[in-house]
This record gives C-alpha cells, structure tokens and sequence, in this order.
C-alpha cells in the first residue's frame, strides 16, 4: 500500500501449535467458566495482528466498535484487510461492524473470508448462523450453529440450537 506510506503487512508468524492447544483446552472445557477462560484466550491469540501499523488499526476499529461508530469502524478495518489480507480477524471484526448494522450480505462475504482463514474461528461460524437466522434461514443458521459449537461447547449462542427430537418414523427433525 504504497499510497498509504506503509510497506507490506509482514507475513502472520506460524502459531499453529499454540492455536492447536488454544482449540483443545477449550474442546476438554469442563464448565462455563473454563470455556470463558479459554475463548478469552483464544479471542487474545485472535487479536495478535502482523506488525504494529495493523495492531494500531485492529484496536483503532473495535474501540470505535466498542463506542458505537460503526462507520469509522468499517473505514479502518477496511483499510485492515486491505494492508493485511491474510489476517482473518481482521475480517471478522469488520464483518462484526457490517452485523450491526445490518449489512447482513457484506458482514456475510467477511465472515466467509475469516473462515477461510481461521477454519475454526467459533465466532465467524456463530456470527453466520445468527445472519441466516435473522433473515428467515434457520435450518441454515442451525448447520453453522453447530460447526460452532463444535468447536465451543460453551458458546452462548447454543441456547439458540433447535434439538433433534424422533418424528415417529424413524428419523428425526429439527
């Protein structure tokens, strides 16, 4: 982004390992608590951005999601994605900003981004599900709900899970 005065977003360290084990203490999770300790853990490990300009951005746009300017938001994350394309949350906080405001398509297109990124980014997957919720796509929303789940057996969007009951037939519906 040379028009920016920035160089090039530095390649993301390789942290698969510590992700490996992020992912599994939260997976063996034993109560509520634990899995908050872990997600939280894992939403830190999330927000370790490239290098200092992205880290700037990264903070920059979700305090600006934290006070409620959404478009400021959306500006500076964009130019996040833009500097940094291979850093998936930077998608989904930008995705985050586009879902509170209703932007349900665009958020949607971000989200598909992250995941691409972080296959197991258990907000991404929630944050799809509660999109086909709300625009009257619930067996939809149900797939993604449980991919997250899967992933975060805590998660509080799981009282949103339809259950499985027998139809009397033989199979079951949701």
């Amino acid at each position: 982004m040379a028009g920016q005065g920035w160089a090039d977003c530095p390649p993301l360290p390789d942290r698969g390992e510590e992700r490996a084990i992020l992912l599994e203490t939260l997976a063996q999770a034993d109560n509520f608590g634990q899995a908050r300790t872990a997600a939280n853990a894992l939403w830190q490990f999330w927000h370790v951005a490239p290098d200092e300009v992205a880290q700037e951005m990264l903070d920059v746009g979700n305090n600006a999601i934290r006070y409620g300017d959404y478009l400021r938001a959306e500006a500076t994350l964009g130019r996040l994605v833009q500097y940094c394309p291979a850093f998936g949350e930077g998608y989904n906080q930008l995705a985050f900003a586009h879902f509170l405001r209703n932007q349900d398509t665009q958020a949607l297109d971000l989200l598909s981004r992250c995941l691409k990124l972080e296959p197991a980014h258990f907000g991404a997957l929630s944050g799809i599900a509660l999109i086909h919720i709300r625009n009257g796509r619930p067996a939809l929303g149900q797939i993604y709900l449980r991919r997250a789940v899967a992933i975060h057996p805590w998660l509080n969007e799981r009282s949103l899970l339809e259950q499985t009951v027998p139809n009397g037939n033989g199979n079951q519906e949701l």
